[in-house]
């Protein structure tokens, strides 16, 4: 179980970077602003899933796949938590 839910933190961190990219470039949705807080909660929840996996490493594999999943989901946070501050400061 913990092998797993390591390697679904990350798969989580490129699907939630995935879809920022999709929501951002594609317009697809009408509101981005609510597509970016979804995305912003599902990120949230990878994170703290990033934060448990840590817990159950046993190689080096599995501690770079860790670290660069959380390094991605931490990454994705700062750039979403700043558009959004930042559009409702100017909105």
């Amino acid at each position: 179980m913990a092998q797993r839910l390591n390697y679904y933190s990350f798969i989580a961190s490129f699907v939630c970077w995935g879809l920022f990219l999709f929501v951002c470039f594609t317009g697809v949705f009408n509101s981005i602003k609510t597509s970016l807080n979804i995305i912003l909660t599902l990120t949230i929840i990878s994170f703290f899933i990033c934060f448990i996996g840590l817990s159950w490493m046993k190689d080096w594999k599995s501690c770079i796949r860790s670290m660069t999943a959380l390094f991605l989901t931490l990454g994705l946070l700062a750039v979403l938590i700043f558009i959004i501050g930042t559009g409702k400061l100017l909105g």
